[in-house]
């Protein structure tokens, strides 16, 4: 999932852009990005058919609705909140609900979050930790989240997650290093080499 997390519109919208462009097909708009709603708007009429946009840093009930009623197609949380459960499992999108301890992954799944995002790895020990919580929870699909590099892929898959947040790391100097850092990214997320 190609995360967009940028201090302006325009920024975000190259970046939407160019990640279209390169392949990918589950976007997260930040709400940390000015206009994130609208931003959200332009790429569910711009994207094809097989893109999902969704809406992340969802935080609160009023967040939640604002995602919903753009047309989100998922909604993306950094913490566990019921009432973002309730509005998006209400308006039946996608949920990923973030967590870190076993007990907040477990609560996540209790609210319905169809995919749980572990968050943040990297300061709790990145793949180790992930590793050790799967270990008991190896029936919940966990997103590895919170800012780890391309080339550290391969190590969360090896330790469980079925899906990687990455954002900043997919965005090389131009189109075409966007890219290939992006088809590097679906390749050692498929489990191959680029």
């Amino acid at each position: 999932m190609a995360v967009v997390r940028t201090g302006t519109t325009e920024e975000a919208r190259s970046q939407c852009e160019q990640f279209l462009a390169a392949g990918i097909r589950l976007l997260e708009i930040t709400f940390s990005v000015p206009d994130a709603v609208e931003l959200t708007r332009e790429m569910l009429r711009e994207a094809p058919p097989e893109v999902h946009v969704g809406m992340g840093t969802v935080t609160d009930a009023a967040r939640a609705e604002q995602a919903v009623a753009v047309g989100a197609a998922f909604v993306v949380s950094p913490n566990c909140s019921p009432d973002v459960a309730r509005i998006a499992r209400g308006a039946s999108r996608y949920l990923v609900l973030g967590s870190l301890t076993p007990t907040e992954i477990v609560h996540a799944r209790e609210l319905g979050a169809d995919l749980v995002k572990v968050y943040p790895l990297p300061p709790v020990g990145g793949p180790r930790y992930l590793a050790t919580v799967r270990g008991p929870l190896s029936d919940i699909p966990m997103l590895a989240g919170g800012g780890f590099g391309i080339e550290e892929i391969p190590e969360y898959r090896e330790a469980g997650a079925i899906a990687f947040g990455i954002g900043a790391p997919l965005v090389g100097e131009d189109a075409d290093a966007t890219r290939r850092r992006v088809q590097r990214a679906l390749a050692l997320a498929r489990g191959g080499e680029a």
